[in-house]
């Protein structure tokens, strides 16, 4: 398993990847079609067929922009803004509402921590099932830490996912819902980073943080 680890992980992401785009592009596809068995009388089904295929068309696209630079080696460098949008952009339609609690310049280049919040961000989503309230903040100079805090009505942390996060999971324990989990760790132990985490039930609250000594 040692020897085929890099080749199961990336057989994991493209499942993870696959995953995500196939509700996006499946209600494309059948917009089409509905699309094309609708006559030219009936405006209004057909505005509303339109729509479907471009909210879908937006959320497939916001997906493979957001991937391309979590899972890819595009990812080895993004400015601030550009992870902003592609999180704002990813979680348009979702449930869970992010705030930026940062005044740090939208140009600031992130580097590893770019990939770190991207992946982050992804796996603190799926916490929350029903929604809320996920607060960022970005490292700075004086204080090199990434911090989010996640508030929510129920906090779910599924199997596997804090193994993987810790590194404590076996090769063939991880899955593509637990692989952002331990490409965080991966990243995070590239650079001598530390890691921490920390939950509380009364008030519903989840937090991650991340130290990075080598960017």
């Amino acid at each position: 398993m040692e020897t085929d680890f890099p080749f199961y992980l990336a057989e994991l992401l493209t499942s993870r990847l696959c995953h995500d785009l196939i509700t996006p592009i499946g209600a494309i596809n059948t917009g089409l079609e509905l699309f094309q068995e609708t006559s030219l009388d009936q405006l209004a089904e057909s505005d509303e067929i339109l729509n479907l295929v471009l909210n879908s068309a937006q959320t497939a696209s916001a997906r493979v922009s957001f991937y391309r630079v979590a899972f890819g080696s595009g990812g080895g460098k993004t400015f601030l803004n550009t992870a902003k949008e592609l999180i704002d952009k990813y979680f348009a339609r979702s449930k869970l509402q992010v705030q930026w609690q940062t005044t740090i310049p939208q140009d600031l280049a992130l580097d590893r921590w770019g990939r770190i919040l991207l992946n982050s961000v992804l796996w603190m989503s799926e916490c929350a099932p029903r929604g809320g309230i996920l607060h960022i903040a970005v490292p700075s100079e004086d204080r090199p830490v990434l911090s989010l805090r996640l508030k929510a009505d129920s906090i779910i942390l599924h199997q596997g996912t804090l193994e993987a996060l810790e590194g404590k999971a076996l090769p063939q324990d991880i899955t593509p819902r637990t692989v952002p989990c331990y490409l965080i760790h991966c990243i995070v132990k590239a650079g001598n980073g530390k890691l921490t985490t920390s939950k509380t039930s009364s008030p519903s609250e989840f937090t991650l943080e991340v130290t990075m000594n080598n960017l």
